[in-house]
């Protein structure tokens, strides 16, 4: 077999079971993409339910055109993307899935973070328990350990945070911050270090940069989930 049918193999293993994926993260996406004082969204507002009239890529419903979630086209490529780091990171067996399901749940909440600023806990929690529950069925104990504690370390500064900043740092950050700094912490408290700066760096570049070319109002604030969810992918893909 040469290097280029490999290749093509490899990628069209990573591609189709991702694409397969993608409706189930769009309705997902398209479910809690609501604000804060509003109740989870179950269908678009001409009366047709989300699934499956609204899960299509171009993210509009089927009955009325209207665009419901994501962008168009937006989860199909943040999911190959995903995909393909996972199939080129060397990970594999319980450590592949578990990471599969965390980027999974990742891409959900930072579209959903990015739409409306909010992290629903509940897709948070998911991400927890699948990611901490497939790696206990295999992999090293102390690599384990590390991940819950990197996890419950994290979410207690943030919460400090949280309650300093008096509400520039939400607490679905507090509970991101339980699988962003797990799925570090498996690989190593460098890992943990480097993530989080590198998301907070990141936000904090950004919102300096957009504020001086006067994108963003001085009193508004950048959703920090995407930025820490990008940078923790970066740094558990490739450590």
């Amino acid at each position: 077999m040469t290097a280029t049918t490999a290749a093509r193999r490899i990628g069209v293993g990573t591609a189709l079971p991702a694409l397969a994926v993608v409706p189930l993260l769009r309705h997902t996406i398209a479910l809690h993409a609501v604000p804060d004082d509003q109740p989870w969204r179950t269908a678009c507002p001409c009366g047709k339910p989300l699934w499956p009239n609204a899960i299509g890529p171009s993210g509009r419903c089927a009955g009325c055109g209207l665009r419901v979630g994501a962008p168009p086209y937006a989860v199909e490529a943040a999911t190959l993307a995903g995909a393909a780091g996972l199939a080129v990171s060397g990970l594999g067996g319980i450590a592949l899935a578990a990471y599969a399901v965390w980027t999974a749940a990742m891409i959900v909440l930072a579209f959903v973070d990015a739409a409306v600023m909010r992290l629903p806990h509940r897709i948070t929690a998911a991400a927890t328990a699948g990611f901490l529950g497939l790696l206990a069925l295999g992999g090293p104990a102390g690599a384990w350990v590390r991940a819950v504690a990197a996890g419950l370390l994290l979410a207690a500064f943030f919460a400090v945070l949280a309650t300093a900043s008096r509400g520039q740092l939400g607490w679905g950050d507090v509970t991101l911050a339980v699988p962003l700094a797990a799925a570090l912490g498996w690989h190593s408290w460098t890992a943990v270090y480097t993530g989080v700066l590198l998301g907070l760096g990141t936000a904090a570049l950004t919102a300096i940069t957009l504020r001086r070319l006067g994108r963003l109002a001085p009193e508004t604030s950048l959703p920090l989930g995407p930025f820490l969810i990008t940078a923790a992918y970066t740094v558990a893909v490739w450590p």
